[in-house]
């Protein structure tokens, strides 16, 4: 029988693309709800109807760091406060889940979740549960990594200083809450404290490479904002700084090193090459997490894949300069029978969808 995996991964659901009050929410980064469901769609009926066909979500599928919990967005998240943000995006993104629920409901079609740094809410069982409920019970979880037939899918972000979290210590007490919170990394809680106010007023701020070039840019072309949001940022960091003694989970013992080797879009070859190394198992792996398209080849039939992102990206090197939206994905395909013995085929892929005469623009304001 022929097998197929797809891999996707950082689409950053949020609350939908328009909120209840009808207006546009600024803060979501997914806009392509209907190519995805015709994604699903496809791999489910055709050539790939009796197929077996695995999805595999490589992580940051949702956002849960950027989902305010009553109105208010905090770094203190509960388990409550995470199945109450899962909620929030299933309703702001019913066609994804109903396409999700439907692929994972017919024969030979599974579904698996390997959870990444912007859904770290996960870990927690009740927004599993609600998850659950919406996709199907054949919903399986990986808080790590997930292997097969030689390939590894992690979602990468452990490999980062500044993102690792900690799936056997990934919630912490809190002397403010009765229930214990999510034990963030220092760059999931400048995501959910500080991102969302900086995105309210340029939505594309976090979507920019290399972010060194576009601070460089900010600060001749738009100055005040450049200087205001630096201030904001340090006067934050400074007051957490001192909360750090009541709150455990801020662990300032970062040190510069790890600071110093940190990128906004990093490309982890090496990371990819070490692991390939010390796994002799392994020929494959595919990462995501940096938002950014990448293959590599080594001796011996070593590969590394890198499945990039279906959200917008603009780029400031020469080399592919301007905004790009490339809905990308893993394609593998594992073999059986006489073939058993051969290495699965894995290739990048771009979904183009079903021709439509027009869609909705995607473009954001830029400000004030």
């Amino acid at each position: 029988m022929r097998k197929v995996k797809i891999i996707v991964n950082d689409f950053h659901l949020g609350k939908g693309p328009v909120l209840k009050d009808g207006t546009l929410n600024i803060l979501e980064d997914f806009r392509f709800g209907r190519k995805f469901v015709e994604f699903l769609a496809y791999y489910s009926s055709g050539e790939y109807e009796d197929c077996h066909v695995e999805l595999i979500i490589n992580g940051d599928f949702l956002n849960l760091l950027q989902i305010d919990y009553l109105g208010v967005h905090t770094y203190l998240m509960t388990e409550k406060m995470m199945a109450h943000c899962v909620r929030s995006i299933i309703s702001g993104h019913s066609e994804v889940f109903d396409a999700l629920k439907n692929f994972a409901s017919q024969p030979k079609k599974e579904i698996a979740y390997i959870i990444g740094n912007h859904d770290i809410g996960l870990l927690f069982d009740e927004p599993r549960k609600v998850l659950r409920e919406a996709v199907g019970k054949n919903l399986r979880f990986y808080d790590t990594y997930y292997e097969f037939n030689g390939v590894r899918v992690e979602h990468g972000h452990m490999y980062e200083a500044i993102n690792a979290t900690h799936p056997q210590k990934f919630k912490v007490k809190d002397p403010d809450f009765p229930d214990p919170v999510l034990n963030l990394p220092w760059a999931s809680l400048f995501v959910a404290s500080f991102l969302p106010k900086i995105k309210k007023e340029r939505p594309f701020v976090d979507k920019v490479k290399p972010f060194t070039g576009y601070m460089r840019w900010a600060l001749l072309h738009d100055t005040l904002f450049a200087l205001r949001t630096f201030f904001f940022i340090t006067f934050s960091f400074i007051r957490m700084f001192f909360l750090a003694r009541r709150h455990p989970l801020l662990d300032f013992n970062v040190n510069w090193a790890k600071i110093k080797g940190t990128t906004i879009y990093p490309s982890f070859v090496k990371e990819a090459r070490k692991i390939l190394k010390q796994n002799s198992h392994l020929n494959a792996v595919i990462f995501g997490h940096t938002h950014v398209l990448r293959y590599r080849q080594w001796g011996g039939g070593k590969e590394y894949f890198n499945t990039g992102t279906w959200n917008e990206v603009t780029s400031l090197d020469i080399a592919d300069f301007g905004l790009q939206t490339l809905l990308t994905y893993g394609y593998v395909e594992l073999f059986d029978g006489s073939l058993a013995s051969q290495k699965p085929q894995i290739r990048l892929k771009e979904w183009k969808g079903e021709w439509r005469p027009e869609e909705e623009t995607s473009i954001m304001p830029i400000g004030k």
